[in-house]
């Protein structure tokens, strides 16, 4: 029980919003159904901009950290699904590589999908 609220934690900071508590876990397309309308139109937070550029390259697929400025895409979505909760594409060697710290809760949520609009403020004066 524990692992699996670590999961849907993580997933929560990853999308910058809430997981669906009617979903079951190892329903892949519903998930990624449901995370795609909610992510309509944002793009990932720099946390999912980090998982998704580690994700590209653990399995080799660049188009994962494609556009991390624009909208999040199905696959990217998809992707970071599959890892999270372990479900799906079972083409990697067993051995996981890439450890996500999860951190406890704050309380409410702040920004929630604002965080993307964030991610793009803070690049715009970056490259100033």
């Amino acid at each position: 029980m524990l692992e699996e609220l670590e999961q849907i934690e993580l997933a929560e900071e990853i999308f910058g919003t809430d997981f669906p508590v009617d979903l079951a876990l190892n329903q892949q397309r519903e998930l990624v159904d449901h995370f795609v309308l909610q992510l309509k139109g944002w793009g990932p937070n720099r946390i999912a901009a980090d998982f998704l550029n580690r994700l590209a390259k653990k399995h080799d697929s660049p188009e994962l950290a494609q556009g991390l400025h624009d909208s999040w895409r199905r696959e990217q979505v998809s992707a970071v699904i599959q890892e999270i909760f372990n479900i799906g594409d079972v083409s990697t060697d067993g051995t996981d590589d890439f450890v996500v710290p999860v951190r406890k809760p704050r309380g409410p949520k702040l920004g929630g999908r604002s965080a993307a609009q964030r991610l793009d403020d803070d690049n715009s004066l970056d490259r100033r």
